[in-house]
C-alpha cells in the first residue's frame, strides 16, 4: 500500500512573540504558533516485522513560513530535526530533513494550504519521547514540540491493531491503494465524510471480526449554560461544563465479516462527518476465534468546526461574542431579533464605533481566539479566549507549573493581572480565578470597544 499526500487548509492568524525562552506556559506556546514555523503532529503505531513502527505525520501551514519571489514563482523552505529518546532520556534515533516549497502565486503563500509528510521510526516496545524542531530557512525562526508516545508490543499472541489514521479520500489505481490522510487538527477541512484506516493483526482464516464505531458528545440538555454576567470578567463560561462526560451516542456503525486470509487485515471505512464541536470517536473491534474472543478498543477526542466556518464566524457566533461588550438591554434586543434585523443592528452598533474596520478587527480577534484556545468548545467561549478578544494579547505571561498562569496588562504605569488556573492535566482549558480581576480594568477594555469614534 502506498500513501498519497495533498495540501489542505487550516486556520492561522498573526501575533508576535519570541522564541528564545523555554516554553512552559500554556498560552505562550499558543501565541508562538502565530509567529513561528509551528506545525501539528500525529502518531500512528503499526507493526513492522518483530518491531513496532511509529509513523509521525507532520503538517506545516504555508502561512507560517516566509516566501521569496524568484522569477515567476514563490519559494520557501524549512528544515526539521527529529530526536527520539527512550525512557532513560537516551537518544535512540535522530534525523534531519529539508522541505522545499514552490508555489506560483502570492495568494498561495498566505493561504491555508499545508505541506504534509511523515517520518518512520522502528522501535522496540516501550515508552519514548519525540522532540521535533522546525527552522524556517529564510527567517531563521524556529518552533519546537516535545511529545510522549508508546511503541506497542505487536509480538503478543492476542489480536492487536494499529493506530487509526483519519482520511480525506481513498483512491484505487494500478499501483494499489492511495490514501489521503488528514490530521485531527485539520478535520474542519473535510466536506462530506471522514475515513479511517487501520490494520488488524494476528487474524486467521475463518475468524469473525466485528467492528463498532460510535460518535459521542455531551448530553445537549446538560450543556445549556444559562449563566451570564453582563460586563463582568468571564468567571463562568461554557468551558466550565467540559468535565461532563462525552457519553451521548449520536452515530453508530456496526459491521461483521469473515477473515479470508491469515495475517494482517487492512480495514478502511468512511462515515458521516462528526458533529461540530467536541466528539469522542470510539472504535471497538472483537475478533472471535472458535470459542474465544479478543476485544480491542480505540478512543480519540476531536474538535471540529464546519468547513465553511474554518476562518469565518456564523451570525449566532458573532452575536454570542458581542455579548461581552454589550449592555444587558442591547444584548437582549439583539438576541431576540430575526436574522435580518440582527445584521442591521450589528451594523448600527459599529457604525459610530470605528465602522466596518472596527467590526472586522473585533471579529478577527474572535477567529484568532478559536484558533488559539479551542478545546472542548470554540476558543472564544473559553475564559482565555474571551480575555484575548476583549483585552488583546497580554504584555507579560507568568506561570507557576502547568496549572496556574497569569496574564498581565499594563495601563499607564500599572500592571493588572488576570490569573487563570486549571485543576489537572486532564483538563485542557484554564478558568479565570473567580473574583480575581479588578472589574474597573475589565470595564476599561470593554469601553475601548464601545468608544464612539
Amino acid at each position: 500500500m502506498r500513501f498519497g499526500f495533498f495540501l489542505f487548509p487550516i486556520l492561522a492568524a498573526g501575533c508576535s512573540s519570541g522564541y528564545d525562552l523555554t516554553v512552559d506556559c500554556f498560552s505562550t506556546g499558543k501565541f508562538l504558533q502565530f509567529s513561528s514555523p509551528s506545525f501539528s503532529t500525529y502518531f500512528m503505531n503499526v507493526r513492522s516485522g518483530t518491531l513496532s513502527r511509529t509513523d509521525v505525520y507532520v503538517q506545516m501551514p504555508f502561512r507560517h513560513l516566509q516566501f521569496e519571489k524568484h522569477s515567476d514563482v514563490f519559494k520557501a523552505s524549512y528544515s526539521m530535526t527529529f530526536i527520539v529518546r527512550n525512557g532513560e532520556n537516551e537518544i535512540i534515533h535522530s534525523k534531519e530533513i529539508d522541505r522545499p516549497i514552490i508555489v506560483r502565486t502570492y495568494e498561495e503563500t498566505v493561504s491555508y494550504r499545508l505541506d504534509i509528510h511523515f517520518q518512520s521510526f522502528s522501535l522496540m516496545p516501550g515508552a519514548y519521547s519525540l522532540e521535533v524542531i522546525a527552522v524556517d530557512n529564510l527567517s531563521s525562526l524556529r518552533y519546537r514540540s516535545k511529545e510522549q508516545f508508546t511503541a506497542v508490543d505487536f509480538s503478543l499472541s492476542s489480536s492487536l491493531a494499529s493506530s487509526i489514521l483519519f482520511l480525506d479520500e481513498m483512491e484505487v489505481n494500478n499501483n494499489g491503494i492511495s490514501l489521503r490522510p488528514v490530521l485531527p487538527p485539520s478535520l474542519s477541512m473535510l466536506k462530506d465524510s471522514m475515513g479511517m484506516f487501520q490494520e488488524i493483526y494476528h487474524t486467521e482464516q475463518n475468524d469473525t471480526v466485528s467492528v463498532t464505531d460510535t460518535y459521542l458528545r455531551r448530553n445537549r440538555a446538560a450543556t445549556q449554560d444559562e449563566r451570564f454576567h453582563y460586563l463582568l470578567p468571564p468567571y463562568f463560561t461554557t468551558s466550565d461544563l467540559c468535565s461532563i462526560p462525552l457519553d451521548s451516542i449520536y452515530y453508530r456503525s456496526d459491521s461483521t465479516f469473515i477473515v479470508r486470509r491469515s495475517g494482517s487485515l487492512p480495514y478502511i471505512t468512511f462515515h458521516p462527518l462528526p458533529g461540530t464541536g467536541e466528539s469522542n470517536i470510539v472504535r471497538t473491534i472483537i475478533v472471535r476465534k472458535g470459542g474465544t474472543a479478543d476485544t480491542i478498543q480505540f478512543s480519540k477526542t476531536i474538535f471540529r468546526r464546519e468547513h465553511r466556518l474554518r476562518s469565518t464566524l456564523s451570525l449566532n457566533e458573532i452575536v454570542t461574542a458581542m455579548k461581552f461588550i454589550l449592555r444587558k438591554e442591547e444584548f437582549d434586543s439583539l438576541f431576540a431579533a430575526e436574522d435580518e434585523q440582527k445584521i442591521i443592528r450589528i451594523h448600527q452598533f459599529w457604525e459610530h464605533r470605528g465602522g466596518k474596520e472596527r467590526r472586522i478587527d473585533f471579529e478577527r480577534k474572535v477567529v484568532e481566539a478559536n484558533a488559539l484556545f479551542s478545546t472542548c468548545v470554540d476558543g472564544f467561549r473559553t475564559a482565555m479566549g474571551i480575555v484575548y478578544v476583549i483585552c488583546g494579547s497580554p504584555d507579560y505571561i507568568d506561570c507557576r507549573g502547568s496549572f496556574v498562569e497569569t496574564w498581565y496588562y499594563t495601563i499607564g504605569d500599572r500592571a493588572y493581572s488576570f490569573p487563570f488556573r486549571r485543576e489537572n492535566d486532564a483538563i485542557q482549558h484554564f478558568q479565570l480565578t473567580p473574583y480575581s480581576v479588578n472589574e474597573s480594568v475589565w470595564q476599561y477594555f470593554v469601553d475601548r470597544w464601545r468608544r464612539k469614534s
